[in-house]
């Protein structure tokens, strides 16, 4: 059976966290087609995250042209393509490992189309806890079926919806399903559908998504944490202060609001914190307090 097993990551949270729920809410329940005319290939920043339902979370932590390389809990770690609609290329978890091989274009299916067709063949390496090596080849035709509108605990979304069956090579016989509910919002999939031989179909539904700054370099880092601090400390209630990386490819906007005493008489302050990383924007409210050497450190409370 050509299946991943993934666990759960507990993501270190920085100072600066931005998540979830960042997208238009569309409350008519008729797709709006013109918004998802144009479905680009996606990518992905390091520290970018996306939360399910199921449990399954995971986080980039390093990007390389195409290649992104995700994280998830226990350790586990996958590397491949940012385009999801190809198998991870590899993969490391505490029940197995493995490589993958396939000659398919890193762009396959995009930009997105319905009624878009296209056929690939991917060869695996799967090993298991003791040593027992597995290959598995499979032939994946994935095809672009709809528009659909779809409510999941993150919020309401218009989608594509891409399904890519598996059949094995010499026998052609159908091994599984994968169905992608892909928002060009957020560019990522808000919900997935995987389907097995002899197994009960599972549905994974887009809880939460943000970005994670501990992933920025660390001189970008402490660029943002300086910006941050000058804003809580002197910036004007709902004035905005900006920050943005070298490349400019990563921003953000930070909006203090009113003071108030924390629990021990310290200086604290609310502030919303917006983020554009590569297009994607997510957005958070936090708070944090002055610790006695002059830094603002974010509270629990």
């Amino acid at each position: 059976m050509n299946k991943l097993y993934f666990f759960h990551l507990i993501p270190l949270l920085p100072l600066v966290l931005v998540s979830g729920c960042a997208h238009l809410m569309v409350q008519s329940d008729v797709v709006d087609t013109q918004k998802l005319l144009i479905a680009d290939l996606p990518s992905y920043q390091p520290g970018e995250y996306f939360i399910y339902d199921s449990g399954l979370a995971k986080i980039a932590v390093k990007t390389d042209d195409t290649i992104v390389h995700w994280k998830y809990g226990n350790d586990a770690t996958s590397r491949g393509f940012s385009n999801f609609l190809i198998p991870p290329l590899s993969w490391k978890t505490t029940i197995n490992s493995g490589e993958s091989s396939t000659d398919v274009s890193p762009s396959f299916l995009w930009p997105l189309r319905v009624g878009s067709l296209g056929v690939f063949t991917i060869s695996q390496s799967i090993t298991d806890q003791s040593g027992a090596v597995e290959e598995v080849n499979r032939t994946w035709e994935c095809r672009g079926d709809r528009f659909e509108r779809v409510s999941v605990p993150a919020g309401n979304f218009d989608t594509y919806v891409i399904s890519c069956n598996r059949y094995a090579v010499t026998t052609k016989k159908w091994r599984g399903r994968t169905t992608y509910y892909y928002s060009p919002e957020i560019m990522h999939y808000v919900k997935i559908k995987k389907e097995y031989t002899g197994q009960p179909a599972v549905i994974e539904q887009l809880t939460r998504y943000g970005f994670n700054s501990e992933h920025l370099p660390k001189k970008e880092q402490n660029s943002l944490q300086k910006t941050l601090n000058k804003t809580l400390e002197v910036g004007a209630v709902g004035k905005a202060a900006y920050w943005s990386n070298t490349p400019k490819d990563i921003s953000a906007m930070l909006i203090p609001y009113q003071p108030y005493d924390g629990l021990e008489g310290q200086q604290c302050r609310e502030y919303r914190s917006i983020y554009n990383v590569g297009g994607r924007v997510h957005q958070h409210t936090r708070k944090a307090c002055k610790a006695a050497d002059g830094s603002w450190q974010r509270a629990n409370r």
